[in-house]
Parts: structure tokens; sequence; C-alpha cells
């Protein structure tokens, strides 16, 4: 690991209180809309188009803790993604963004689309591969043939960016070695790191993944306890 990384698993051993994931999404159109919405984006407002959409299809019991999570996912009352993508082509994205989700972000400001149009982009793509519910992700990200080709059809999404978004929507799905190191985690490591160091994306996956390593955690963990402490932080200068 590279020079400074000591005074990271000094700052994380102060500063983060690590604790397992406490809650998770029940259902994988809300693990998509979660992941689309919340690039560049307050979280309150994440979590109310998911609400907002799980209200409107009725899906039962959206979000629980972890520990019971298993009594949706995995049974007959987890739904399918491509309920997601059919109501996108019935609705429209325009309709789908206004009346349903209530919220008309974009993915750019210059030249994006609807958030709302890439989330039904990104249901079609995972109902087409036949990944609709939690589970059928998580046995695909262990199978590198069936994940490439996904992928790479979710990467020309526009909003994919250095791929965050991609791997937040992993990390919902269940994947706890995969991370979202959004602009707060970036933010902690730089302070931390010193003038002068910055820290891309990719860099940013690596240095929470040798913390998780050090600390005997899961990287969603320390990327999770780093964004809280952020948060705070902020708030607090």
């Amino acid at each position: 690991m590279s020079d400074g990384f000591g005074v990271l698993v000094a700052a994380a051993q102060r500063e983060l209180e690590i604790e397992p994931r406490p809650q998770r999404w029940t259902h994988l159109s809300l693990c998509v809309l979660d992941a689309v919405f919340s690039i560049n984006a307050r979280y309150s407002g994440v979590v109310r188009v998911c609400r907002a959409y799980a209200d409107h299809a009725g899906l039962p019991d959206p979000l629980l803790p972890t520990a019971v999570a298993h009594t949706v996912i995995g049974t007959d009352r987890e739904r399918s993604v491509a309920e997601l993508a059919d109501l996108g082509r019935e609705l429209g994205d325009e309709r789908l963004a206004n009346e349903v989700f209530r919220n008309r972000a974009r993915t750019s400001a210059r030249g994006g689309i609807r958030k709302a149009e890439a989330a039904v982009q990104y249901a079609q793509v995972l109902a087409d591969a036949g990944l609709e519910r939690i589970g059928q992700v998580t046995a695909a990200l262990a199978d590198a043939s069936v994940l490439a080709p996904v992928e790479r059809l979710l990467s020309r999404i526009p909003g994919h960016g250095s791929g965050a978004r991609l791997s937040y929507l992993w990390m919902l799905a269940g994947d706890d070695s995969q991370v979202k190191p959004d602009r707060m985690v970036i933010r902690w490591l730089e302070r931390h790191l010193g003038p002068g160091h910055q820290v891309s994306t990719e860099k940013a996956r690596d240095l929470l993944a040798g913390l998780a390593e050090r600390l005997s955690c899961t990287p969603w963990e320390v990327d999770h306890a780093v964004w809280h402490y952020e948060s705070a932080f902020i708030g607090r200068r």
C-alpha cells in the first residue's frame, strides 16, 4: 500500500464507527433506483424516490433490517425488476419522473437524460439478462462470463461516469466487497493524506479495501462509516 496508508488506518481507528449493514432494500428495482438517483444527490431525496415507487408498485416490505430481509428476498414476495422496465414503457420517461418518482433530476446537467429514463434502461438490461431478483444478481457477481456483458451494457447508459453508480448497485444488491467512493469519501481520504494528494475513484476503492483488511471488516462497512463521519464533519464546520 502507498505511503500515507498508516495515517488512514490511524484516522479510521480514531474516527470511524464500523457497523454491519443495518438494513437493505428487498427488491432489485429499489436497488436500481437508489444507485441511479443517488449520484450527485441528497440521499433523503433518493429514499423518497424509492418509497414513491414502492408505494406505486405495491412492493411488500421494501426496506427491512438485514437480519430479516430474507423474509422477502428469495421468496415469492420479492418482485421482479422487469416491473420497473414495464412501467417505464407504459408511462414514458416524463410521466414516470413526474407522476411516480416526482423527481426530474438528470444524469448530468449538460446533455444528460432523466434519471427516471436511466433507471428504466438499467432495469431492462438486468431483466433481459435474466437478473430479475437480488439473489440472481448475487450469483452473477461470482460468474464473470455472466457479469461482464451486463456491465458493458450498463456502462453505456448515460451517467456511468467513473463507474461508481455500477459499483454501488452491486453493493446494494448484497456484495459488501463493492463500494461507492463518492465525494464525501474521497474528501475524507484526501484530507487525511494531506495537501497535494488527489484520490481518484479507483484509488479510493483500493484504499477502502486496504482499510477493510486492516480493520477486519468489509469494504462496504468502511465506506459507510466514512460517509457518515464526513457528513457529520461537514455539518460541524
